[in-house]
């Protein structure tokens, strides 16, 4: 354990924490991990970074062998990258900026998280201080924290999930003071799956704001040809094979699956990883390799439901939950993610329908609590991991719904629960005689969203109907999630339409990104279906204001100016359009100076007040 002195941190246990220069994790299964928290924040704290891998127990693999998926775990030796750690390695040690900030964005699954963590160990190294920047879940216990050792060659902070953060959070993360003592160089290293125009309009005001170098690295697929991803399936298959207990002579005639040289899906290394683990598996079982994606993911959930039968089944009686029940926590925890148990873990079950009473909810949380232990010991509903096998349980346990008969079945064979139909929406809907929003419903959101993108039927069965039918709820989303959703190549014009009335008039710090990307879709859609002038003139206009509001400011130009040319079209025929075509001059000036093109916003100025 390594990290500052505890500076007269007052510490002590209260319930199973140890508050003072450490947060001691512990849980049903013993201590987990220790962490200095160097700075405490309602929406989030500055922690060490992890220094080393979390071992995992041999009796968990044999029944949950997607344990061996944790990135934290890295049972897969790192491997490749070595052109991605020499660009951080230069962006790192790059002596023009005493600040800066680079994103690294990919696809989940791509490897982000692991290339993160081995970046921290090299730079550890190298003699700098490695912190991490982690969200709190809801009405998080503060807990104390110590002061921060002295740095010695330099600061990295690394932020996993930055797009899913609140834009206000991230903001206030960037100007910490923390972060700003001393001389000492400081960099701050954003991973997310996409960038689009939460990055964009995070780097505007970054670029207003702080003096601070930006940059972005798209993360490239590892296992972008056939060779690479053989070489990737045979290294995951023998240390899988490794730690669980298959001999060489029996791993080895293990094939990869048919498609891995030409499905997409394995040009994620993750997908790779969960094929191999999956066929492993299955063979130490006596059974068939799962032949795809889907059908390797449908494996380890069945692996994981027969785990909880077995405890259920067991003599000892260690769980009283059944594997129906336990099947419906895991969902559940799945879409709100860790929570305190008082209130919130009660209330979640009650919701979802799994608990009437405190006492009841009491036990399924415990039972979960078995088969999950939390990262924090004050927190219940710990979800499944990797999010990519999250997910995939959503997608594989909810069945087409029945309004869509001819929607297929994802994977035939696989274990589905009509109760979770209706789940999300029951979640996330208004308790009678309250104005609050569950605690999750951000949360939420976003994981219905990014099952979407992968699972069609979670779009069209769920999320759609839910955002139809409450469209008030994206507000909730966060600005991040509204763009994914307004990103999605299949999305329902029609979902956009509905959420469109509830948006916010004016700026919103948390919303404006996704207002905007939402305000994008729908315009690209209206000027493609028509060719009225008017329609195009206040579309691009409204359109215009919008991408403004996000800091997109070259994009909102573009717009302004197509505005003023519709107008400008109009009045030639109908002159009683010429206040518009006034008000959109005028506009266009303060998009023009917004650039820094002075001379022609002064001339935009001119010609609307001569109009």
């Amino acid at each position: 354990m390594t990290g500052g002195d505890p500076g007269g941190a007052e510490a002590g246990v209260r319930g199973s924490v140890f508050h003072g220069p450490t947060a001691l994790q512990v849980g049903d299964h013993g201590t987990q991990h220790v962490q200095f928290v160097y700075h405490w924040k309602p929406g989030y704290r500055i922690e060490d970074f992890p220094a080393a891998a979390r071992p995992v127990r041999a009796r968990e693999l044999m029944t949950q062998p997607s344990r061996l998926l944790r990135a934290g775990h890295q049972v897969v030796p790192f491997t490749g990258r070595r052109s991605d750690l020499d660009t951080l390695a230069h962006w790192r040690d790059e002596a023009a900026d005493r600040f800066a900030v680079r994103l690294v964005h990919g696809p989940g699954g791509q490897g982000k998280t692991r290339v993160a963590a081995h970046f921290a160990e090299i730079s550890r190294q190298a003699g700098w201080t490695v912190w991490q920047a982690a969200v709190n879940e809801a009405d998080a216990v503060p807990v104390a924290t110590t002061p921060p050792p002295e740095t010695k060659a330099g600061i990295l902070l690394v932020a996993d999930y930055a797009e899913r953060w609140p834009a206000a959070d991230l903001r206030r993360l960037l100007r910490e003071a923390l972060l700003n003592r001393g001389s000492v160089p400081v960099r701050v290293l954003l991973l997310a799956r996409p960038a689009g125009v939460w990055w964009d309009s995070l780097d505007t005001w970054i670029g207003d704001h702080l003096d601070a170098g930006v940059s972005t690295h798209l993360l490239p697929p590892l296992a972008a040809d056939p060779q690479a991803r053989a070489e990737l399936f045979q290294q995951a298959r023998d240390r899988f094979a490794d730690h669980l207990g298959l001999l060489t002579d029996q791993a080895r005639p293990i094939d990869p699956p048919p498609a891995l040289d030409t499905d997409e899906d394995y040009a994620q290394v993750l997908t790779i990883h969960i094929a191999a683990l999956a066929a492993v598996d299955a063979r130490r079982h006596g059974d068939p390799a799962p032949t795809d994606p889907a059908r390797a993911s449908a494996y380890l959930l069945k692996r994981e439901r027969a785990y909880w039968s077995e405890l259920h089944r067991s003599p000892t009686g260690v769980l009283s939950t059944g594997p129906t029940a336990m099947g419906r926590t895991v969902l559940t925890a799945t879409l709100t993610g860790p929570l305190a148990r008082d209130p919130h873990g009660w209330d979640a079950l009650h919701r979802a329908g799994l608990a009437d009473t405190d006492a009841a909810a009491n036990t399924l949380l415990d039972d979960h609590q078995y088969c999950y232990p939390p990262a924090h010991s004050h927190t219940v509903l710990e979800p499944l991991y990797p999010d990519r096998l999250g997910e995939d349980f959503i997608g594989l346990t909810t069945p087409p719904s029945p309004d869509d008969p001819g929607a297929p079945q994802p994977v035939s064979g696989a274990v589905t629960d009509d109760w979770a139909h209706q789940v999300a929406q029951r979640l996330v809907l208004r308790r009678a005689g309250t104005d609050t929003p569950a605690p999750w419903t951000r949360g939420t959101l976003t994981v219905l969203i990014e099952t979407a993108r992968r699972w069609p039927h979670i779009a069209t069965g769920q999320l759609y109907p839910l955002l139809t039918n409450y469209p008030e709820l994206a507000l909730h989303a966060g600005g991040a999630a509204l763009a994914a959703l307004a990103g999605l190549d299949h999305i329902d014009i029609t979902v956009l339409e509905a959420i469109e009335p509830h948006l916010p008039t004016g700026r919103h710090t948390d919303l404006d990104v996704g207002v905007a990307a939402i305000t994008s879709r729908l315009a690209r859609h209206r000027l493609d279906t028509t060719q009225d002038p008017l329609t195009h003139a206040r579309t691009n206009e409204a359109l215009a204001v919008r991408l403004s509001y996000a800091g997109l400011r070259d994009n909102a130009l573009t717009a302004a100016q197509d505005a003023r040319g519709a107008w400008q079209r109009l009045t030639r025929t109908t002159p009683a359009y010429e206040p518009d075509l006034a008000r959109s001059l005028s506009n266009l000036g303060s998009f023009l100076s917004a650039v820094g093109r002075r001379a022609e916003a002064l001339t935009a100025e001119q010609q609307a007040v001569e109009i």
